[in-house]
């Protein structure tokens, strides 16, 4: 097992935000404050470990924050939401949770575990059913694997929780969209409960090391160009394109259950060479386009960065006449599968006329 301090949970924050490239960290940079508050109360600290180090009889959970689809909520957590989940877990199943992971290595969601780790006295698991994130539940290596999303317990700000009995991972998405609206926007979960062996045979590994790592080398007090090099080496990186914003088209349509209808269309102009670049996003970017030609495209994880500085940007950082820098890593192997296609591929997001 290993230690995190407090260096390392900055680069959780800044690893979590890169694979996210979402539209406001806020969630996420609160759920870190919250985490560095708690060292100053006590010495202990989350312990981060593989899944082969757990009983492999062991129970473990995926937590996380699902909204309804919505802009996040101005209602905050409490604080023991998710500790009252994992309960919750336990009575229902009658044994014990040994160890939580993220429900998404990305965001907010990434940020949540340690913090419930470090709360109830658990290992942060190096392990997730996304190995980034996706904007529904149910799109997770487990649903390509077979296996059971429930049952899924999910607690508010205001006292209510619930145990949802639900086996059908798509079913998931609706019934927590539909509580987050009644808890006020947004519900802490417990989902995907399963032994620590199941997890090493089926979850994406390693998830929580590689934001430490990528956070670890933006972090660092270097030049761009060593932070780029350092990015190039790692497993799965396969693209940069830098260029300048020219346009935003801000446009809606019908979306799957549980997203938020708020496509759009960004175009760029690449730098130095003019290419025409664009970009398909919903809540998160979809699909990379340059001079008409698909370069990369979900499952793959497109995300931006400041090109001044190599520092993470957001949605909100593409205005025009703003110039950013696009890079691309692969995700897990399951995910380019028949089955991981399906789920979480171009296809997944067709109402989007995002195809390859």
């Amino acid at each position: 097992m290993k230690t995190l301090d407090e260096r390392e949970i900055q680069d959780l924050y800044t690893g979590s935000v890169f694979a996210a490239c979402m539209i406001d960290p806020d969630w996420a940079r609160e759920q870190a404050d919250r985490l560095l508050a708690l060292f100053t109360e006590t010495d202990a600290r989350p312990m981060l470990c593989e899944p082969a180090e757990l009983d492999p009889e062991g129970l473990v959970v995926a937590v996380g924050f699902v909204s309804n689809g919505l802009p996040p909520a101005e209602l905050r957590p409490v604080g023991d939401e998710f500790v009252r989940c994992l309960q919750l877990i336990e009575r229902e199943l009658g044994r014990p949770v040994v160890g939580v992971m993220p429900l998404a290595a990305a965001g907010v969601n990434a940020m949540v575990p340690p913090l419930v780790a470090l709360q109830a006295g658990l290992p942060l698991v190096d392990a997730d059913p996304m190995g980034r994130v996706f904007p529904l539940v149910s799109q997770t290596v487990f649903t390509v694997a077979g296996l059971p999303a429930g049952p899924v317990a999910a607690a508010g700000a205001t006292g209510e929780a619930a145990v949802v009995q639900v086996e059908e991972p798509v079913r998931v998405d609706r019934v927590l969209r539909a509580l987050a609206g009644v808890y006020g926007g947004w519900a802490a979960t417990a989902s995907y409960p399963m032994t620590g062996a199941t997890l090493a045979a089926a979850g994406v590994q390693g998830s929580t090391t590689r934001l430490l790592r990528i956070g670890g080398i933006l972090n660092a007090d270097t030049s761009i160009r060593e932070k780029y090099d350092a990015l190039g080496r790692m497993d799965g990186m396969k693209l940069r394109v830098r260029a300048r914003v020219s346009g935003v088209a801000w446009t809606a349509s019908a979306t799957q259950p549980g997203q938020t209808a708020r496509p759009s269309s960004v175009t760029l102009v690449g730098e130095p060479n003019g290419r025409i670049v664009q970009l398909e996003i919903q809540d998160e970017v979809l699909l990379l386009m340059v001079d008409g030609v698909v370069r990369a495209a979900v499952p793959d994880i497109i995300t931006i960065l400041d090109a001044r500085d190599g520092t993470p940007a957001t949605l909100e950082d593409l205005w025009a006449g703003n110039t950013i820098d696009i890079l691309v890593m692969t995700a897990d192997a399951a995910w380019y599968s028949p089955a991981g296609m399906k789920l979480a591929g171009p296809t997944a997001f067709a109402a989007l006329g995002v195809q390859q």
